[in-house]
Formats: C-alpha cells, structure tokens, sequence
C-alpha cells in the first residue's frame, strides 16, 4: 500500500528559457560548446514523460493537465535547462521517472497490476537508472553533463514504512555508488540538486515527524557535500546546485515570483490509486475558478507547478554559468 504522503512526493516534485541579456546568451553558447550532450536521472522533478509513454498518457493523467503525463503542468525545469545550453534532451537521454528512491526502487512497484504494466516492465529507481545507462554506454564521452537529483521517495517512504532502512541504505550513498559508476566509465561533468526541507511540507509540518523529515534531509545534503568534497582536485567538475534554498525563497516570498497560491492547484484526488488509469470525475474548483495554474506554487500534492521548474530552471542556468 502507497501512504498518501508517498503519493504527494510521486511527483516531489521544478525553468525558464528566459535569457539573463544578450551576455549571458553569448556565455549559454559558450558553455554549449563546452558540453556535448546531456543525460538526465532522477524522480519525477526530471521526468519528462516517461509514465505517459508507459500508459498512453493516462498516468498521470494528461486530461486534467499533467503535461503529455509528466508529473506537472508543463515542461520540467530540466528541459528548459537544456535547451538554454542548447543541448537536445528527450526520453532517449532522460533516464528520470516520478516514483524513483535514489537506489534501485520506484514506489509504482505495487501498481503495476492496476497500471496494466507486465511484471517485466522495468520501473527504475536512480541508481538502477544509471546502471541501464551505462549497460549500452560503458564508455562516454567526458564532455557529457550528467545531472542527478532524486530523495523524496526514500525519506517518505522511511517516515512511514521504515523502509529503505536509511540508516543502512543512506540516500547519500546510492548517489555516491551512481556518480562513482558514471566517473569510472569516463564522466567529468556531474551536476546534483539539494533535498528540498520535507519537514516543512504539507504531510509533515506540525506533525511529530517533522524534525526527522529535516534531520534525514539535512542528512542527504550532508552526504551530498561529502561527495563534491571527495571530488575537489580531481579531473570531475562537480555542480551541486543549493535547489533546496530556491524552494525556500519561492516559498518565503511567493509574490515575488508571481505566485499568489501556494497550495496545490489540483485536488489530491484527482487520481484514483486504486484505479489510476480510469477517467476522472472529480471537480477541479481552482479550474472551476477560473484560477491560472501558474499563480500555483504547487500543481498537485507537493508536485511543483510549472511556473516554479521554470524559477529552478532559471537559478540552475545562472549557478551552471557562474561556475563552469
């Protein structure tokens, strides 16, 4: 059984190809001639399609609005971080899929019978991404961008099953265990996002989980440091983007970035876990409304709104600018 709060991080899911002036259109070119190529692994922050392709765009469900079935209104912040660098991305070199732990595990595990999916569809988590990646790429090429960013699932999941057991299987190190398989095979150019603050989030603020949501996040961003620092002198350019602080700013100051809600624009409900792939009837009262999704801080659950991967997008472009 998926806990609701498993649900809500399904999608824990946050850019813009907003340029900053024509300097930094000439530094973006620079850059992209730097890179040849980008590959992409993670949850359903990056995942640019990969359910809908599964489902035939009925999960999550492309008719109430998740973007060609990825889990938000519109293209994720990682799309439009490469095509700032003018580097091609599409499902061929974006590995990431809502639902993954940063291990081997994706929490849609238990409803592939409800999803119609054979017991052999492969449903990822991130490192079991990057292992498939490297199965048909055992040698790449080091001006490859490679980008990483996952952790909802495995601290969620932890706060209400116990399971993975993160004091035996820190998040930490299964994004050690996958850069370390990526540098082996010739990788010089890693790029990590933050874990944003889950103690902070609608499922566990205020509850008696909230200081262990932080501690165990605290705990990843921790470990995360420990590998860029284990990089320091070495041939690998590491980029460990602080995304977790650019979810604080949005959230602390909405208004600033034209954001009037930041509550979800879709009601919870909107999918039937039971039954994920039947055509809902539920009343969307924001749409009702008349309200615009991109005044939303979130889209559904605690998934980001469009309007807030292309903020991220636009903050990740600057880091990325700032330190190649």
């Amino acid at each position: 059984m998926i806990s609701k709060f498993s649900i809500q991080l399904m999608v824990f899911t946050v850019l813009s190809v907003i340029f900053f002036g024509c300097e930094t259109v000439k530094q973006a070119r620079k850059m992209e001639q730097n890179f040849s190529g980008i590959v992409v692994f993670g949850d359903g922050l990056n995942d640019m399609g990969k359910w809908g392709e599964l489902t035939n765009y009925q999960y999550p469900p492309a008719e109430v609005g998740f973007y060609e079935s990825r889990w938000t209104n519109g293209k994720v912040w990682v799309e439009h971080f490469a095509e700032s660098l003018e580097l091609p991305i599409s499902l061929d070199n974006n590995f990431a899929m809502g639902g993954a732990t940063t291990g081997l595990y994706n929490i849609n595990e238990p409803l592939k019978p409800v999803l119609k999916l054979d017991d052999k569809t492969p449903l990822l988590g991130m490192l079991a991404q990057v292992q498939t990646y490297l199965s048909s790429n055992p040698k790449i090429d080091d001006n490859t961008l490679f980008v990483l960013w996952a952790g909802g699932h495995d601290i969620g999941n932890y706060l209400e099953y116990g399971q993975p057991d993160l004091a035996q299987y820190p998040p930490a190190n299964n994004y050690k265990q996958a850069i370390e398989l990526l540098v082996k095979a010739g990788a010089k150019n890693i790029f990590v996002g933050t874990m944003p603050d889950m103690g902070y989030s609608p499922g566990y603020f205020g509850t008696d989980k909230q200081a262990k949501a932080s501690e165990l996040c605290q705990n990843l961003n921790n470990g995360l440091q420990e590998i860029e620092d284990g990089y320091k002198n070495t041939p690998v350019k590491f980029f460990k983007f602080d995304g977790a602080a650019v979810f604080t700013k949005v959230g602390m100051n909405p208004s600033e970035y034209g954001i009037k809600y930041t509550d979800a624009y879709l009601p919870m409900n909107i999918i039937n876990f039971m039954n994920p792939l039947e055509k809902t009837n539920i009343v969307i009262p924001n749409k009702d409304k008349g309200l615009n999704p991109d005044e939303f801080m979130n889209w559904w659950a605690v998934s980001a709104s469009a309007k807030v991967h292309r903020i991220i997008a636009d903050e990740a472009v600057r880091f990325t600018l700032n330190n190649k």
